[in-house]
């Protein structure tokens, strides 16, 4: 079901973003695993929803991530987003609640 729902996100022409980050296990710091994530807004346009990118969607995404504008590229990771997903969400959700999700994330 979640494969499904990622890929119609991916087909759709809706405000995304994709977060890449590593997992380290913790007796190799030096060898990490990249993981994605995919972000939209629910309906209501009033709630980010994650979705954890399962590993067999990964070649799926990357395949699509030239369609997609860099916003952020750090040592932990990088962002992703189409449409301009970070100004939709600075004008749909308040402030207070972007920040309450960033830290509950």
């Amino acid at each position: 079901m979640k494969a499904l729902e990622i890929t119609r996100l991916l087909d759709s022409h809706e405000p995304l973003a994709i977060v890449r980050y590593f997992e380290w296990v913790a007796l190799a710091k030096d060898n990490g695993t990249p993981r994605y994530a995919l972000l939209h807004l629910n309906k209501k346009k009033n709630k980010i929803r994650e979705l954890s990118v399962p590993d067999t969607l990964v070649s799926l995404l990357t395949s699509r991530l030239h369609l997609f504008t860099k916003v952020c590229a750090a040592d932990g990771g990088t962002v992703w987003e189409r449409m301009h997903f970070r100004d939709v969400v600075k004008t749909s959700i308040p402030e207070h609640e972007i920040v309450q999700w960033i830290h509950k994330n």
